[in-house]
């Protein structure tokens, strides 16, 4: 049977293993050999996932040949689209154009504002506001 020797192995993860190994009721070795088999069979299984995904990129082997066609004239379109969009170059925003982040600050608020009004909170929630501003 072939031996591992490491050279250099922390210290701190040798007294970890040791741990482990007593609290498994294992030597050192029987431990570092469990240890090794559990990472590499996740590697493994990690692997095979992997594989799989990249095997057929947009399930191109699930697909009928009309199907498979249809995709890639779809993909064809979009790349067009996308060639035309990158010919109109960077939008020219004016300075004064308002924050994004402010416009959605205002939307939220005119959106709870008509919700309050539909259920017909609004001038109470209003009234009470009112009220303990002037507190």
């Amino acid at each position: 049977m072939p031996a591992l020797q490491v050279k250099d192995f922390p210290d701190d993860l040798y007294e970890e293993l040791r741990e482990c190994a007593a609290k498994e009721c294992r030597s050192v070795s029987q431990q570092t050999i469990y240890g090794l088999r559990e990472f590499l069979r996740m590697h493994k299984a990690q692997q095979a996932v992997k594989d799989a995904l990249w095997a057929a990129p947009y399930g191109a082997d699930l697909l009928s040949e009309d199907e498979d066609r249809e995709r890639r004239k779809r993909a064809k379109r979009r790349r067009a689209l996308n060639d035309r969009i990158d010919e109109l170059g960077p939008a020219d925003i004016p300075a004064s154009f308002p924050d994004a982040a402010e416009l959605i600050r205002l939307m939220r608020e005119e959106r709870a504002d008509r919700i309050l009004e539909a259920v017909g909170d609004l001038d109470a929630i209003r009234k009470t506001e009112a009220q303990r501003d002037r507190a």
